[in-house]
């Protein structure tokens, strides 16, 4: 149904709270309907007064977590972040940057340190964020900028850069040689163990001369090199796009793109005005009752332990979003995950049905036996386990399947069979629990 103009309500907010955050509880959602848009988006962009984490730290099996040392730590880590974070749009952009300047299969230690990084710098100055990715060990080692040869410089990083990273287009063959060559002189460390000690940047090893870059000429280095992909006339339009695309699925129009354009320039590169801009948007709170953007796996057990009151506490979540198909920080190549529909398939789905089931079995969803009142309408049953889910967003069509569902979990019983009546009852809260946080209509937000 649509929402009367200018009323600010649940569904707002829930709407805001899943695409700059990993969903809102049906308090956080009332609470800040009454608070009102801006007083909403406040929050949202600034995080709120006190500790930006709260709750239970992880744990598996009891024990601590070892994100450096023990496989699928440092998964649980950040899924933790995800959970407990009071800052849901620091960690909502951090994803973004991770999947934007995608580093895959480097040592566990380097890439945490680089998602620290881009956690401190992700509603940052864009410049000043390209620097650090650039000089990160991680991304160094990945894409082969450490060790460049000044005499046969390695093409990845400057390819990448312009690509992916800041133009889209607007460069040549010819271009990115010549970045290549600026972007000379970073040199790496090894311990004769063959450990990795660190990078630093060696003039010697810079290839010298007169570099042409995009018309232009110089004795560039790779701050030159920076320099000239940001103020490149494609950038501005390259880096909001790909941020409207994150928080919205209906195309950017001409005059949105435009106006975010003069707003990042305005504000020197700075992120923070633009995400603003966006999520104040009234494209993203276009048909509240049909979202239509799926939810990437992080995005889906996050909310989904958030809504339900669940917090990390079994390593089984590594190896579900490994089968879900985003396992962090590894991503598939060096363009990242393929988002949006590409999430859905027959085994990914498989995987998703197999993590509520997790879910389920424990904490507040865990249905006990004898616990579910018998008698209930097919109403009751639904809000009770509509109430338990989080209340997660349900559509007409869902809602109708599910009010069918629930007499057929009683045909054939008889009235004086009151111990049936009991099981059937509770089978069919645990069903209704699993479906609502399983179902298509969980996958969308």
């Amino acid at each position: 149904m649509a929402q009367p103009s200018g009323q600010w309500t649940d569904a707002h907010v829930r709407r805001l709270f899943w695409r700059a955050g990993f969903g809102a509880t049906p308090e956080e959602a009332a609470s800040w309907a009454a608070r009102g848009k801006k007083a909403t988006l406040n929050w949202i962009l600034h995080g709120g007064r006190g500790p930006s984490m709260v709750g239970p730290a992880p744990t598996v099996d009891g024990h601590g977590i070892d994100p450096t040392n023990v496989w699928g730590h440092d998964v649980l880590w950040w899924v933790d972040r995800m959970v407990r974070t009071q800052r849901p749009l620091v960690e909502k952009m951090t994803l973004f940057w991770h999947d934007h300047f995608a580093t895959s299969d480097q040592q566990t230690p380097l890439m945490l340190r680089q998602n620290k990084m881009l956690r401190g710098r992700a509603l940052g100055s864009f410049p000043s964020l390209l620097k650090a990715v650039t000089t990160d060990p991680a991304m160094q080692l990945f894409l082969s900028l450490a060790d460049s040869d000044k005499g046969v410089p390695n093409e990845n990083f400057a390819r990448e850069l312009m690509e992916l990273f800041t133009l889209g287009r607007g460069y040549n063959e010819h271009d990115i040689r010549q970045a290549a060559k600026a972007l000379t002189g970073f040199q790496s460390k090894w311990s004769r163990s063959g450990t990795f000690e660190g990078i630093h940047y060696s003039r010697e090893a810079h290839a010298p001369g007169v570099k042409h870059i995009f018309h232009k000429r110089g004795r560039f280095d790779w701050h030159d090199v920076i320099r000239l992909v940001t103020h490149h006339p494609a950038h501005a339009p390259f880096i909001v796009g790909k941020l409207w695309d994150y928080f919205v699925t209906r195309p950017v129009d001409h005059r949105t793109r435009t106006k975010l354009v003069r707003l990042y320039r305005h504000h020197k590169m700075q992120i923070k005005p633009v995400v603003a801009a966006i999520l104040a948007h009234p494209s993203l709170y276009a048909d509240l009752d049909k979202p239509d953007m799926v939810k990437a796996p992080l995005v889906f057990l996050a909310g989904a332990l958030r809504s339900t009151g669940r917090y990390v506490d079994t390593d089984s979540w590594s190896w579900l979003l490994d089968e879900m198909g985003q396992y962090p920080f590894h991503p598939p190549s060096v363009a990242g995950w393929d988002w949006g529909p590409a999430w859905i398939s027959t085994n990914t789905t498989h995987a998703r049905f197999t993590a509520v089931t997790y879910l389920v079995q424990q904490g507040r969803l865990k249905v006990e036996d004898g616990s579910t009142p018998v008698g209930l309408t097919p109403a009751q049953h639904i809000d009770q386990a509509h109430a338990a889910t989080g209340r997660p967003w349900v559509s007409a069509a869902a809602l109708d399947a599910l009010t069918q569902l629930v007499p057929r979990f009683f045909e054939g019983v008889k009235p004086t069979q009151t111990w049936l009546i009991q099981q059937r009852s509770d089978m069919c809260q645990r069903a209704l629990r699993h479906l609502l946080l399983s179902g298509p209509d969980a996958g969308l937000h």
